[in-house]
């Protein structure tokens, strides 16, 4: 479909057959005659820096983007930041046609801009996604979507009552080496290991720095650097990155100076700012969980409190760092539950009543015959170790994980096991059909043009992000309570003394929808 094509698609018909989002048909896209799209990227860190904006220039697996999209705009609150995004996309692009914004604000009321790339910290997602859509942008917001479950309630109501296209970056749904994710899940749910009895997502390290939940809020990494950490950084509106968090004095571990080549993992586990590892790796391996256990437009109706021992970390605030479970309500009335374990060599681990199916990025194992398999740590050391009933393997390759080791050499097995089970499984004439994306961007983009639902819209990213933040809420309040999947809030009473919105003032940037 050419570009004409789409923009002719832009009309009322198309918008009015958006399935799921009515109010698409009240506000369209400005007349693009002919042209591009217009993006911002806001937030210019590693993970825009090396992922999105190569994915919005139409780099790899998102080839074709380039002819649809044009990047006008990169914000960011630090001005050396800004200017090397901005620098970046313009080199790329051989003009001058990008330019550094320094308040977000600035690129919400640009009429010109149709759709904005979120890839600021967690705690600003939800405000800056519900204010875009309200001025008329498309939104594509990392994960984990938001900070806090009201939060993700509201970016969920927003979507529906501004009728934008919305995509939340839970790029393995869309993962751009081989499918193995959705070969795994249409296993699934296709019914071919059985009825779905348990699963495991697997994050953290349970007994070192970073563990699977967020840390309680401390100034400095060391104390002793303090000097060091907080020295002053003209380049950056330290208030405006702090925006809805409590103030606290600027760190440069919480906002590196100039251009960082790390992932700053200190804001991540910040109580008042990131949700841990539960919002980082859970938000994938906890997406495809949810993904296999067809849990899309639902949820947990009970959390059930971690038995492990509380970590002697200093670091951890005595929070134990896995263990916690969920249990998940099937049509039928049966229950799914769903466990926390640390990393692993799988990410994703869904065990039937007649088989299992393990995946993580660069891997993939099923398991047939082998009977409903209750997991004990044993069964799950020697499924890591591709030491459990080897004979009722169907097909494996445990290559290197090139989502964390991108230098590696890939051993190519990848690719035959995958054909392999969509051969042995029959996936092509699979009853149940699922959405298949070959790239998270590219099908965003296409989905603006195009007005139809995106793969993560804003209901699935807001209840993947709801199964995130209830880990990390079962860690931090050391607690089980219960949960109404429909309202999205505490059920029979429980949750006492947790709150599902940010505690305390917003310094004004409270979401509104």
């Amino acid at each position: 479909m050419n570009l004409n094509r789409r923009t002719f698609l832009l009309g009322s018909t198309a918008a009015a057959a958006l399935t799921g989002c009515a109010a698409t048909s009240k506000m369209g896209l400005r007349d693009l005659k002919g042209g591009k799209l217009r993006a911002a990227i806001i937030g210019y860190g590693i993970q825009s820096r090396t992922a999105l904006i190569p994915q919005f220039l139409g780099k790899g697996k998102a080839a074709g983007v380039e002819k649809m999209l044009e990047i006008v705009a990169v914000c960011d609150c630090d001005k050396v930041r800004a200017q090397a995004g901005a620098k970046q996309v313009n080199d790329a692009c051989g003009n001058s046609n990008c330019k550094a914004v320094y308040d977000f604000r600035e690129v919400i009321n640009d009429p010109m801009i149709d759709v904005v790339c979120i890839g600021a910290p967690d705690h600003w997602h939800a405000y800056m996604s519900v204010e875009a859509m309200k001025h008329g942008k498309d939104v594509y917001c990392e994960k984990p979507l938001t900070f806090s479950i009201d939060e993700s309630k509201k970016v969920m109501a927003a979507q529906k009552k501004y009728g934008r296209v919305f995509q939340t970056g839970s790029m393995q749904r869309s993962w751009n080496k081989v499918s193995e994710f959705y070969t795994a899940v249409m296993i699934v749910r296709n019914g071919l290991i059985g009825d779905l009895k348990y699963v495991d997502a697997n994050y953290g390290r349970g007994g070192q720095k970073l563990g699977g939940p967020s840390h309680p809020v401390r100034f400095w990494d060391d104390p002793k650097n303090a000097a060091t950490e907080s020295a002053p950084n003209p380049d950056v509106d330290w208030k405006m990155w702090l925006g809805p968090a409590k103030w606290r004095p600027y760190s440069d571990q919480l906002a590196p100076r100039g251009v960082n080549k790390f992932y700053p993992m200190f804001w991540r586990f910040d109580d008042d700012i990131g949700s841990g590892y539960n919002g980082d790796w859970g938000a994938h391996h906890l997406d495809i969980a949810q993904w296999g256990m067809d849990m899309d437009k639902s949820g947990p109706y009970k959390i059930i409190r971690s038995e492990e021992p509380y970590s002697e970390n200093l670091y951890h605030g005595g929070r134990r760092q896995f263990g916690m479970k969920m249990l998940f309500k099937k049509p039928d009335g049966s229950d799914i539950e769903l466990y926390h374990g640390p990393f692993g060599t799988w990410g994703t681990v869904f065990y039937g009543t007649d088989g299992i199916v393990a995946v993580n990025r660069g891997k993939v194992a099923v398991w047939k015959g082998t009977g409903l398999v209750k997991p004990t740590a044993e069964i799950r050391k020697q499924i890591a170790d591709m030491k459990f009933m080897p004979e009722k393997v169907v097909a494996a390759s445990v290559g290197k994980d090139y989502g964390t080791d991108s230098a590696a050499k890939e051993d190519n097995k990848l690719d035959a096991v995958v054909k392999k089970l969509e051969a042995t499984f029959d996936l092509a004439n699979a009853k149940v059909k699922l959405y298949k994306s070959d790239n998270q961007v590219l099908n965003f983009v296409e989905c603006v043009l195009s007005r139809k639902p995106t793969i993560s819209p804003a209901e699935v990213g807001g209840r993947s992000c709801t199964l995130c933040l209830l880990c990390n809420m079962s860690y931090q309040y050391d607690k089980g309570f219960d949960w109404d999947p429909v309202k999205m809030d505490f059920a029979n009473g429980t949750g006492a003394g947790i709150s599902l919105k940010r505690e305390g003032d917003c310094n004004g940037w409270e979401v509104r929808v």
